[in-house]
């Protein structure tokens, strides 16, 4: 029997590599409801697998300030943590 939660992780991590974008955009990209898509992002950034690069409009709300997403580990931004060695 499949399990129905890592299906849909696994479609959630699918979209968010292929092509960085906000939970309402990978919503309507995979057919999953954005509350279970934040369960998910909240599964792949404990992880260390979900990035978020930045803010901007979202094309589905028109909201100004949403965070996009990658799971894509060459888009993620470089940390600007200090090294001390």
């Amino acid at each position: 029997m499949t399990n129905p939660f890592k299906i849909q992780l696994e479609r959630v991590h699918k979209a968010f590599y292929a092509k960085p974008m906000t939970m309402k955009e990978a919503d309507r990209l995979t057919g999953i409801m954005r509350e279970n898509i934040c369960r998910h992002c909240r599964s792949l950034r404990l992880a260390g697998r979900l990035f978020a690069i930045r803010k901007r409009r979202c094309s589905v709300t028109g909201y100004p300030h949403v965070t996009e997403w990658t799971t894509n580990p060459n888009l993620a931004p470089k940390s600007n943590q200090l090294k001390l060695f």
